[in-house]
């Protein structure tokens, strides 16, 4: 005999007879020799040549080479062999898992290696063994337990692709229902609750889920339907609708994931606390699903129903979320149940963080009007703000100012008087607000004109500590005999705004604009042209002051100030076109980056100019700014937009809300140059840049030459182009509007989609952004019926 893998081959085989057989091809004799011989190795290796995997698995077995063994066995397709073998690597531990795990992903066996992958805690790699093996089902389980609900969702969207009634698709409707309910994606979530609560494998929880999802609908009436149908079924469910809820949102609330970051309804993932209050507290958090900053607002009482603090929350939830505008900070999602609301991440800061360095009058005009921008879109919905104050004024990333904070806002209702205390801030509130008096918009109206008093000057027209004695009886002081410098036309705007009878002000807020732009400012009208970084010499033309005209008479740009020869500092240069060469700076004065553009060839040609203007006076929120020119020496001064070029902003097409926001807000930003008979002319992946939130910007400097023979319609139609390859569509750009219509609402009715393609073909950006508005609500429609 011999010890095990050491034959004593003398006993048994003569001297060269087992290399005669295998030199004579005999394999199968030669296996069985060396098998007799106890030379188990040699022999296995013989009888794979011969395709004998099973006596190969038997012998490595003998052998001792179980992971050699199992691969021979995977081979014979024998599964009780595979099976007992597999058995004999896990009871030695984590080095025979580790050896069976290797052996099966080889060997392409990916359920059985996403097992043995599993049973080692390696998540990672049995996520990918089981999307090998398209075992999306269990690569989706994993995904979530991970967090990765994103990927998890895309394979179980593939999954009931499917659209019958197998287990593995009945089973997907419900996590994918599960899933999208813990994204807050209601309609969606219930639309794969309702399938999946019709068989029987998947009712019980399915009706669970379904009742959460349809009162954060607001339909209580269907969940309560549904709840008194579900407990014949699931006797062990509560008999109340609320109390489901409450034993359900467990599965909903906060989770960590392996950097232990704290993760809210398995989509925002927390990152840093911004501020907390009595009630709550805000963070600025990662939108997983969205990939953008987000902040995020976690009321921190949510069990007390009918708590007052907790009724402001809901109600600046459902009011904002009413409201879409650029100068109103955006409500992404809200639940009710978890007592969260996600909002727009105000890069900028607030108002008040600003007032602490002061601010020039111009930027004091540029943030009322974009105020008030705001608070008209609020009263033309018959919403009144009740707490305009510099703590709920806050700017994005480009400047522009967003009101927010609709926590105490009032609804407009047959005149009715305030209910429920006094409600605001006493520094900013106005006289009838203070009594309880009937409220109009001119209550707000009152609190810009504190909110104005306070940004021009520094201080509070009324300097407390009885805020109410000064409100109700005391004369505010003239705001330029308050603060040196001041433009006198300032005075009677917050004199009539500051009055205590609200009959006496300002009726509307478009008459408040009107008198905050004919404000003239003198020297600071506009910003400071640009004039040279030290660096490079200050010729004699740019050191003259000077002005530029617009092409209507009216200035555009200030006049060069010597004392401003270093504004511009720490250029840098990031590239050029056929005709000037661009570069990075920083606006020392402003302490802010800007992009400079000088021409090359003697300045800009006349169309360029003409260009140059337009995009100054059409100048919004999703145009970039020309901030100063020097037409001298052809030089441009922007503002430089944060944000990724449009086609490098996807990784894969956005959803069809995001898509419908994105095409709306870049025909918003080119219908202003439309309306003065002017346009962009060079739209392209390179000329749009997309922020973290999804704000597009299109740029105003790189442009090059006028090309010939733009016009509206070219902008039309490069921004449909824009959002074709967003989308991935195929065909040619003139068709892509009925590609839109087809893609973006499928599923509305025949007569919506007809209705849309009855509109006439967009040419201009006002028309663009009707034809967007109406898809989206018919999108909006078939989502709600889906």
């Amino acid at each position: 005999m011999s010890q095990r893998g050491v034959p004593f081959l003398s006993l048994t085989i003569k001297p060269g007879e087992l290399d005669a057989l295998v030199a004579e091809g005999r394999y199968g004799d030669a296996a069985k020799l060396a098998e007799k011989a106890e030379d188990y190795a040699r022999a296995g290796g013989l009888y794979e040549r011969i395709w004998e995997f099973e006596a190969a698995a038997r012998c490595f077995r003998a052998e001792g080479d179980l992971e050699r063994s199992l691969a021979n066995a995977i081979d014979s397709k024998s599964s009780q062999l595979v099976q007992e073998l597999a058995e004999a690597l896990r009871e030695r531990g984590k080095d025979g898992q580790r050896a069976a795990m290797e052996v099966f992903g080889r060997k392409r066996i990916f359920a059985n290696a996403g097992a043995f992958a599993e049973e080692l805690d390696d998540k990672d790699a049995a996520i990918e063994f089981y999307q090998k093996g398209h075992l999306d089902l269990d690569a989706a389980r994993l995904l979530e337990e991970v967090g990765r609900d994103r990927e998890a969702g895309r394979l179980l969207e593939r999954v009931v692709e499917a659209d019958d009634d197998s287990p593995g698709v009945v089973e997907a409707r419900l996590r994918l229902g599960i899933l999208l309910a813990r994204r807050l994606q209601h309609e969606e979530a219930v639309r794969y609750l309702q399938l999946a609560s019709k068989h029987d494998d998947t009712k019980i929880p399915a009706r669970r889920a379904l009742i959460v999802e349809l009162v954060a609908l607001g339909l209580r009436d269907a969940a309560r339907d549904v709840l008194a149908g579900a407990r014949a079924d699931d006797p062990d469910l509560a008999d109340d609708v609320e109390e489901v809820i409450r034993l359900h949102r467990a599965e909903l609330q906060p989770r960590t994931n392996e950097d232990d970051t704290e993760v809210v309804a398995g989509r925002y993932r927390i990152k840093k606390l911004l501020g907390a209050g009595a009630a709550g507290r805000v963070f600025r958090a990662r939108d997983e699903v969205g990939g953008r900053t987000v902040a995020i607002k976690m009321f921190s009482a949510a069990q007390a129903r009918g708590h007052q603090a907790y009724e402001r929350f809901v109600r600046e939830a459902r009011v904002t979320g009413s409201l879409r505008h650029q100068n109103l900070v955006e409500v992404f999602d809200f639940s009710e149940e978890l007592a969260f609301l996600v909002m727009e991440y105000m890069v900028g800061g607030s108002l008040a963080d600003r007032l602490k360095d002061g601010m020039s009058q111009r930027a004091v005009m540029r943030m009322a009007l974009d105020l008030l921008a705001g608070l008209e879109i609020a009263h033309q919905r018959g919403i009144i703000h009740r707490d305009v104050k510099p703590h709920n004024i806050f700017f994005d990333a480009r400047g522009t100012a967003k009101l927010g904070d609709f926590g105490v806002a009032h609804l407009l209702d047959l005149g009715q008087t305030q209910t429920g205390g006094l409600i605001g801030t006493l520094a900013y509130m106005p006289p009838e607000q203070i009594t309880g008096a009937r409220l109009t918009i001119t209550a707000d109206l009152y609190s810009v004109g504190i909110t104005l008093f306070e940004a021009l000057t520094g201080r509070l027209p009324f300097m407390g500590p009885d805020f109410v004695a000064q409100h109700l009886g005391e004369k505010p002081p003239v705001v330029s005999t308050v603060a040196d410098g001041l433009s006198a036309d300032w005075d009677p705007i917050l004199t009539r705004l500051l009055l205590k009878d609200p009959t006496s002000r300002y009726e509307a807020v478009d008459e408040l604009r009107q008198a905050i732009e004919a404000v003239d400012l003198g020297e600071e009208a506009m910003p400071k042209p640009l004039v040279l970084p030290r660096a490079v010499p200050i010729t004699e033309a740019a050191a003259k002051p000077k002005r530029a005209l617009s092409e209507s008479g009216g200035d555009v740009f200030d006049e060069v100030d010597d004392e401003d020869v270093e504004r511009y500092q720490f250029e840098t240069s990031i590239g050029r076109t056929d005709v000037s060469v661009l570069s990075r700076a920083v606006d020392t004065s402003l302490d802010r980056s800007v992009i400079i553009e000088r021409y090359t060839a003697g300045g800009l040609d006349e169309a360029s100019e003409r260009r140059l203007y337009s995009l100054a006076r059409g100048g919004g929120p999703f145009l970039q700014r020309a901030l100063s020119y020097d037409d001298d020496q052809g030089i441009v001064v922007y503002e430089a937009p944060a944000g990724t070029p449009i086609g490098e902003a996807f990784d894969e097409p956005p959803a069809p809300r995001m898509v419908m926001r994105l095409l709306k807000r870049l025909a918003r930003a080119v219908a202003p140059l439309h309306e003065l008979g002017r346009f962009h002319g060079s739209l392209d992946t390179r000329t749009v840049v997309v922020d973290e939130a999804g704000n597009p910007t299109i740029l105003a400097c790189g442009l090059g030459e006028v090309p010939a023979g733009a016009d509206t319609t070219t902008d039309v139609a490069a921004i449909l182009a824009l959002v074709q390859s967003i989308l991935e569509l195929e065909g040619a750009p003139n068709t892509i509007a009925d590609r839109l219509v087809d893609t973006m609402a499928a599923a509305a009715s025949n007569p919506e989609r007809a209705m849309i393609r009855s509109m006439a073909e967009p040419t201009t950006g006002e028309e663009l952004y009707s034809f967007a508005d109406a898809l989206e609500i018919a999108l909006l429609k078939a989502q709600q019926r889906g």
